[in-house]
């Protein structure tokens, strides 16, 4: 699986969100690793909470629009789940 590339925004964003999921459900996830980054990408992509879903959608609004397609096609964010 080739490693996706995140602006520093995006990257800003994505701390944000993982500090929030942390908070909101006690789980923590590496940022560090791919796998983890993914995770946490999947679960806040399908979350019903309303901050968890403010945050995942600032950290998709950073992203190139290629990059949240590949993201939906490899099944990692539902699709819709970024507007």
């Amino acid at each position: 699986m080739e490693k996706f590339i995140f602006s520093q925004a995006s990257i800003f964003h994505l701390q944000k969100l993982e500090n929030q999921f942390r908070k909101k459900y006690g789980k923590r996830y590496r940022l560090s690793e791919e796998n983890s980054r993914m995770e946490l990408l999947t679960e806040s992509s399908t979350s019903s909470d309303i901050v968890i879903q403010q945050y995942f959608r600032r950290f998709c609004h950073e992203l190139d629009p290629q990059l949240v397609e590949e993201l939906v096609m490899r099944g990692i964010v539902k699709p819709g789940a970024t507007h």
